[in-house]
């Protein structure tokens, strides 16, 4: 019988004795069954019950990549409460207000992982046979919140139903091939929807999980990587920058040994690549460091997704750079291919009528896996969402502009931030381009590469001959300077703002 319920799809995998999930760091790891795991979730929702949290009430809760943050949030949706997932930070705002806006929003009375503003502080406490059963829930009811990352503002919340986010599980795993005896790896962190689906797809189809803290990832990527090595198949994913993490990474570890891993990558199946514009040279590099450890280039599937639709909308599968990347003058867009199934969408002009093909408009979605809007009551399935972005349809497939916030207007003339990152990114010592709105042009934020310094007129000339308006400032600052939110974007309005007030530096 098919699950009606995130809780009864996980319930119902704990029968897999072959399947385990892992927790840790690359210095001590906890790995349980599947079966024991299923024990501890039941057993983590007993504990809630009996500090007082019923059925429906929403609890606010930072989740992390460890055990105990995701036993608590499956302990919470077992029990039939909703988990309200919140950054653990936002740019420019204090957390405390921000954490006071979302118990309003929700009228949240319980919270685990946060201190003060009155509620009830949870702890995570084991209470075997308290509550054996998932909680039963229509496949339409309320599943959780997760909140968005505040890239262009506060934090809005994004209700997601079972019946949204197990079918985009579905859709996933379609697109993937998953199957029992593969892995999923996720090294991406929880509070941000690419982390947080990836573990309960994995979780869902009942393959192996390991679940790796992104700051130990980071640090050690190498001992996660060789974890999976020996799956039958392999799934995850890495966002752009990502990419060119590991290339770096990989090419250091092959510098420090004398036989390299050539079967490192020979059992992955998907490398899902989204969440920022996917360059051309960051797959590139990739591909010369990865190749030689086994790993297939048709294993990258780049997608668009966003929260508002559980995670993933569409999907394209790397086939080679001139058939995964258009240039168009002097930027380059991927291909991010056609939609998930059970999701329509559609290109639309400013007067709401359909675009012609390789006409640029809004980015439309609707379908089942769409969320119920930001107050919880728009139906998606037959209302159109605005997603924000611009982009355009060539055979049915979609290729992206930018955000429509991020188009910059000089003398008329309209162009994206993301396409002028692009270009500065070209320059000789660029490590990372921000570009902000700046008086009547632009700014662009450029972060040098380590023990290198940019030539700031060389960046400006490069922008001005590829687009033909040069920015009004280029600006060399630290790694540092680069406000992020939780979810590691960089945080435009309010770089903005320090750019206006002059305290970016």
């Amino acid at each position: 019988m098919t699950a009606s319920t995130l809780q009864e799809a996980i319930a119902g995998q704990a029968c897999r004795h072959d399947a385990t999930v892992t927790f840790g760091t690359s210095a001590k790891r906890e790995c349980l069954t599947y079966p024991v795991f299923a024990e501890q979730i039941a057993a983590a929702a007993g504990g809630f019950a009996q500090q007082g949290v019923r059925p429906k009430d929403r609890v606010m809760l930072r989740i992390s990549s460890s055990r105990e943050g995701v036993l608590a949030f499956l302990g919470l949706m077992h029990l039939g409460a909703i988990p309200v997932s919140v950054k653990p930070r936002v740019p420019g705002a204090i957390t405390g207000q921000y954490f006071s806006m979302v118990m309003r929003q929700q009228r949240v009375r319980h919270a685990f992982r946060i201190t003060g503003h009155g509620l009830n502080e949870l702890q995570l406490v084991l209470r075997p046979q308290a509550t054996p059963e998932p909680a039963p829930a229509d496949r339409d009811d309320l599943a959780f919140i997760q909140y968005t990352s505040g890239s262009t503002g506060m934090p809005r919340p994004i209700p997601l139903s079972h019946r949204a986010v197990l079918g985009n599980i579905e859709a996933i795993r379609t697109v993937a091939g998953m199957k029992p005896g593969h892995a999923g790896l996720i090294a991406l962190p929880l509070h941000h929807d690419m982390g947080l689906i990836g573990v309960l797809t994995s979780l869902v189809q009942g393959i192996d999980l390991v679940v790796e803290d992104p700051g130990t990832f980071l640090r050690r990527p190498m001992a996660a990587l060789r974890l999976v090595r020996d799956a039958e198949g392999v799934h995850s994913a890495f966002p752009d920058f990502m990419l060119r993490y590991l290339s770096a990474r990989i090419g250091e570890a092959a510098e420090g040994q004398e036989a390299p891993d050539r079967q490192l990558f020979s059992a992955w199946r998907t490398v899902f690549c989204g969440a920022e514009p996917i360059r051309p040279q960051s797959v590139r590099t990739f591909l010369d460091a990865a190749g030689p450890l086994g790993f297939d280039s048709t294993a990258l599937v780049f997608c668009y997704g966003l929260a508002e639709a559980a995670l993933m909308a569409t999907s394209h599968r790397y086939v080679d750079a001139g058939a995964s990347f258009r240039a168009d003058g002097p930027t380059t867009a991927a291909c991010l291919g056609s939609t998930m199934p059970g999701l329509d969408l559609r290109i639309v002009d400013e007067s709401g009528l359909d675009c012609a093909e390789a006409e640029v408009g809004s980015v439309q979605l609707r379908g089942a896996t769409l969320f119920d809007g930001y107050d919880g009551g728009t139906d998606h399935r037959t209302t159109w969402f605005d997603t924000g972005d611009l982009g355009c349809l060539r055979s049915g497939r979609l290729y992206l502009s930018g955000r429509r916030g991020d188009r910059i207007s000089v003398n008329g003339v309209n162009v994206f931030a993301t396409d002028i990152e692009q270009v500065a990114a070209t320059v000789p010592g660029v490590a990372e381009c921000v570009v902000l709105p700046s008086g009547e042009s632009f700014a662009v934020v450029v972060v040098p590469e380590r023990a290198r310094h940019i030539d700031t007129a060389q960046v400006a000339t490069r922008v001005a001959a590829d687009f033909g308006m040069a920015p009004e400032r280029v600006i060399e600052v630290t790694h540092s300077a680069v406000t992020r939110t939780a979810s590691g974007k960089p945080a435009r309005t309010h770089m903005a703002a320090e750019l206006e007030q002059g305290t970016l530096r």
